[in-house]
């Protein structure tokens, strides 16, 4: 292959995108002014067609230009552009994932099964691929895939999956660059390569261990969780502060995913403004990102075949999905039910609010919205509600001893909340001030935002 000037083969339409290790460009070839390409260019500089690198890519991308999926991006042949290695391919025309969601929040169900479908088919073809024999197979710089015969795309995220519309006017959901997929599996621990966007990125990866079809998987589990939610699990706001950075690492290797319905009903709530009665997620298609995002990789969907088959048979109603156990801090009981050795909290169902009940136990008891953020503070009663009036700490519960052995109870609001308590009275009327400890009574209620919470006495019903 002969060194060639970039401006001499093509003509660059537009830069489609220019990340840390390559640039793309849309570009009309000028041999055949009707075949319009992508074109990607890796960042480094090669001294000669026959250094160690190059080689390393010709090899990796005659695997890829054998490829042929609907939900695979085409790869046609590299080059030697500027002295760098590049690679022209399909261009598919469409929107990526990423700019759909930053547009309209979140997907519909309908809409997301119909992305997992078309990418757990892609995976499947990609993780069950036969690397064919005249391939090299003995080199020190190998790659994952010639080793293992199966295709790691290692950077599935919302920017590398294009929507396109079919000419029946459906969708067709397209993976594109594979450009971290093929490296040297050692070089793949020291090297930037294997990481792929941090947010996205599989626990095993974070611990330098060797990156696996599952790994993949735990990917496109992150993706599938944002087309629901409109967000990540694990959000990261500076990726140059490095204590940003660190609790994103422990998050993805040890942290609780965040309750997906729980996640969904407050995207829909902040859209709409109106919160839905229940979660339309199917319970099964919660089992599936689940398994998708176990930290063990043994325990994810080994591969986009078992994704798939799972996939469909939960449309076909044919996994069990077992009921979910109720929060050990909400008691949801009927209260005429309830033996009364402790004070409690009711809160008043509303349309934005669930009902709930909660023992008040501990000298200092703090009242907040509901926060399942992995290390965030949260509230000892964490109210179930889409009511952003409610601070994360709003309010707060004192119990005292009184002369007789019992208890007594006082509402205070020492932060104070952004938006107030108010005691005994109509919302948004005189608020509690940050000094004050109000005593409480059995039948006496307060309001924080828009829900209202009543108390009641020990032995009071």
């Amino acid at each position: 292959m002969q060194m060639q000037e970039l401006a001499s083969r093509y003509d660059i339409l537009k830069v489609i995108g220019h990340g840390g290790f390559s640039a793309v460009f849309k570009a009309r070839s000028k041999e055949d002014p009707e075949h319009i390409v992508a074109l990607k260019q890796l960042d480094f500089v090669l001294d000669n067609k026959d250094a160690k690198e190059y080689k390393d890519f010709k090899d990796e991308v005659e695997i890829l230009k054998q490829l042929d999926h609907p939900n695979i991006v085409k790869i046609y042949n590299e080059y030697i552009l500027d002295n760098k290695p590049s690679l022209e391919m399909e261009y598919v025309d469409g929107e990526t994932l990423e700019t759909i969601i930053q547009r309209d929040g979140y997907f519909s169900i309908e809409d997301t099964l119909d992305v997992i479908a078309q990418m757990a088919a892609a995976l499947s073809y990609c993780h069950h691929y036969y690397v064919s024999g005249n391939m090299p197979q003995n080199r020190a710089s190998d790659s994952v895939i010639i080793n293992r015969n199966a295709i790691i795309h290692n950077d599935i995220n919302p920017k590398n999956i294009i929507r396109a519309k079919n000419e029946d006017g459906s969708w067709r959901y397209v993976l594109i660059d594979f450009g971290l997929s093929f490296v040297d599996p050692d070089a793949v621990r020291h090297s930037k390569k294997e990481d792929g966007m941090a947010e996205y990125k599989a626990p095993e990866k974070w611990n330098g261990e060797l990156v696996d079809t599952p790994s993949d998987i735990y990917s496109l589990g992150i993706v599938i969780y944002e087309l629901l939610t409109g967000t990540v699990p694990f959000p990261v706001k500076d990726y140059k502060q490095a204590s940003e950075m660190i609790a994103l690492e422990e998050k993805h290797k040890s942290a609780p995913v965040p309750d997906l319905c729980t996640t969904r009903m407050e995207a829909v709530y902040e859209k709409e403004q109106e919160r839905p009665g229940e979660c339309d997620i199917p319970g099964w298609l919660e089992l599936l990102v689940q398994r998708c995002l176990e930290k063990d990789p043994l325990k994810r969907f080994k591969t986009g075949r078992e994704l798939s088959r799972f996939f469909y048979n939960g449309l076909d109603e044919k996994i069990a999905v077992p009921e979910k156990e109720p929060e050990t801090s909400v008691i949801d009981i009927d209260p005429s039910a309830i033996k009364n050795t402790a004070a409690y909290l009711e809160v008043e169902p509303n349309i934005l609010t669930e009902g709930q009940h909660y023992f008040i136990q501990k000298a200092y008891t703090t009242i907040g919205r509901w926060n399942d953020m992995p290390g965030a503070v949260a509230a000892d009663f964490g109210i179930r509600t889409a009511d952003r009036f409610i601070s994360k700490n709003h309010c707060q519960i004192i119990r005292k001893r009184d002369p007789e052995g019992g208890y007594r109870y006082f509402l205070q609001d020492t932060a104070p909340s952004k938006n107030g308590t108010f005691l005994n009275t109509s919302k948004n009327s005189t608020r509690l001030s940050a000094t004050t400890e109000a005593v409480l009574k059995e039948g006496d209620y307060f309001w924080i935002g828009n829900t209202k919470i009543i108390f009641h006495q020990p032995g009071e019903m």
